[in-house]
């Protein structure tokens, strides 16, 4: 790309007069750039590590002064608004779809990914990710986020799927955490989901025409229990009934928590917050608190194990 294009696509002001006048890639993680990129930088101290690994244009928004005048140097009014103007540009090349989609959708898509499904394309909600992910992008393929105004700012004619109810029969709620039912002409055998989420499973099923592999609901990690006994161990799936559910996103929490109160109301269920608790509060708390369930809002399921298994490590050193 030539500079001169490079600077009125992210509607900067280039700052003095380079040698060089083209780019060969874009980027935002600094890691990638080879000799003749232009590297967005967000970051003072990453431009001089940019220009030794080759970098023929720094894009920024903040004052620096200009090292190197061999290369050149734009100015942009806003980093962010830039780097989606670029992807905007680069991704009309493409036959490109552009899907919106709930959180939990979002996660069953993650899910599912497979070589079948090659042409999805699940964007990670962070705009430097992002733009490395789509900025790759060298055939048609169909983008699914849920962030709306960022599809928005990439591309045209944003579909949002709509949340359906599905007509299910033979429901059976085997546990919390895993059901049968029938739809239409198939049935699902204990299927390692909750019933809160089926619309949400029958929804991406149908948009696959099925051809998705049910059995990776196994690392499906929405309401997934950790069950541990009275000495604060991990168990087994259900092997006592002492189980934490943690999850970081308050919508889903939110869902999972009426879901949990509804379904396991004869059980003793706490719930916390902890945003605000460190590795060592979380821990207290579990060992201090009598319950079935415990619900964590504010942190994952992989720092609850990590929490768990290193302070049995620590109990068995005593």
């Amino acid at each position: 790309m030539q500079i001169t294009a490079l600077t009125d696509i992210v509607e900067g002001k280039l700052l003095n007069t380079p040698s060089i006048s083209f780019v060969t890639q874009i980027h935002t993680n600094l890691a990638k750039v080879n000799e003749g990129d232009a590297f967005f930088a967000t970051e003072v101290e990453d431009i001089p590590k940019a220009i030794e690994k080759g970098a023929f244009a720094i894009i920024y928004e903040f004052e620096t002064d200009i090292v190197d005048n061999e290369i050149a140097w734009i100015q942009a009014d806003n980093i962010e608004k830039a780097i989606c103007n670029i992807l905007r540009f680069n991704l009309l090349k493409h036959n490109i779809k552009y899907i919106h989609t709930n959180k939990v959708f979002f996660k069953l898509l993650n899910t599912f990914k497979s070589k079948e499904l090659s042409y999805i394309v699940t964007l990670k909600d962070n705009l430097f990710s992002d733009f490395e992910l789509l900025n790759s992008i060298i055939e048609d393929k169909i983008v699914f986020g849920t962030n709306y105004d960022f599809l928005e700012l990439i591309g045209a004619d944003i579909l949002s799927l709509e949340n359906k109810i599905y007509n299910v029969k033979n429901l059976t709620s085997h546990s919390l955490f895993e059901t049968s039912f029938s739809y239409k002409d198939k049935f699902f055998d204990k299927i390692k989901i909750p019933t809160v989420y089926i619309n949400d499973l029958l929804q991406q099923l149908e948009l696959f025409e099925y051809k998705v592999d049910l059995k990776r609901l196994n690392s499906f990690n929405l309401f997934k229990p950790i069950f541990i006994n009275k000495s604060n161990q991990i168990v087994q799936f259900g092997q006592t009934n002492r189980f934490i559910i943690a999850n970081e996103d308050k919508d889903i929490c939110d869902i999972e928590i009426s879901y949990l109160k509804e379904h396991y109301s004869y059980a003793n269920i706490k719930v916390i917050d902890t945003t605000y608790y460190d590795e060592d509060a979380i821990f207290n708390y579990i060992k201090n608190n009598n319950f079935n369930a415990l619900y964590l809002c504010g942190t994952n399921h992989k720092t609850i194990i990590r929490i768990l298994e290193n302070n049995y490590d620590d109990n068995r050193l005593l």
